[in-house]
């Protein structure tokens, strides 16, 4: 018991250095331009629930039943992706890595909330996810989970985030919107009612 308790120890210690080495590494090549662009790109995360808004407000436009199921499959990848989220970090409680090495890792920008995991990359993968799930073109695919992989490494460049967490919200994310295209797929498959004229609007949070 004693062995595998060091074990355990040994291992959690090594991905803490490994998540320490990569931020610190990340901090030597920073400079004001890629600071902007970072920033932008990880600000751009904020677009995400226009997706389901978008895809909804058209669907009612247009009467059109599809567009109002993948409108319900992509709100509900991104709700789910938030409240995992939201509920992990608040049972986890990781400080920031600029908290937790306030003498070595100086971050481009602070956030108020716990690290572990990752709120913009789980809302950019879950986002970047379900378009590539129901619209699974390569030029749909590739430009959005290269924009979601953007997202992740702005956190890590920014400061803000450890890889794990970025690993972990990434993870969230791709499988809210696997359960919610599977779901709402199936419910379309076999004739259960869609939404008609009523769509969760997500609540913007701070991550």
């Amino acid at each position: 018991m004693a062995a595998l308790s060091m074990l355990m120890m040994s291992s959690q210690l090594g991905a803490q250095d490994f998540d320490y080495r990569v931020l610190y590494a990340l901090q030597q090549h920073r400079s004001p331009r890629a600071d902007m662009a970072m920033r932008w790109v990880s600000n751009s995360v904020w677009i995400t629930p226009l997706t389901p808004i978008g895809m909804a407000a058209g669907g009612w436009a247009t009467s059109d039943r599809a567009l109002l199921n993948n409108a319900a499959t992509a709100g509900s990848a991104w709700g789910g992706a938030v409240s995992i989220t939201l509920g992990t970090k608040i049972v986890v409680r990781r400080p920031r890595p600029y908290q937790a090495y306030p003498d070595v890792l100086i971050p481009v920008t602070t956030e108020p909330d716990p690290s572990f995991p990752s709120g913009h990359t789980s809302m950019a993968f879950a986002t970047a996810t379900t378009l590539s799930l129901l619209y699974p073109q390569w030029y749909v695919v590739v430009p959005s989970m290269l924009w979601a992989s953007a997202v992740g490494f702005s956190r890590m460049y920014l400061g803000v985030h450890y890889p794990s967490d970025v690993l972990t919200g990434a993870l969230i994310g791709v499988g809210t919107a696997v359960v919610a295209y599977n779901l709402w797929v199936h419910s379309a498959e076999e004739g259960m009612p869609l939404p008609k004229r009523g769509l969760v609007i997500p609540l913007t949070l701070t991550f």
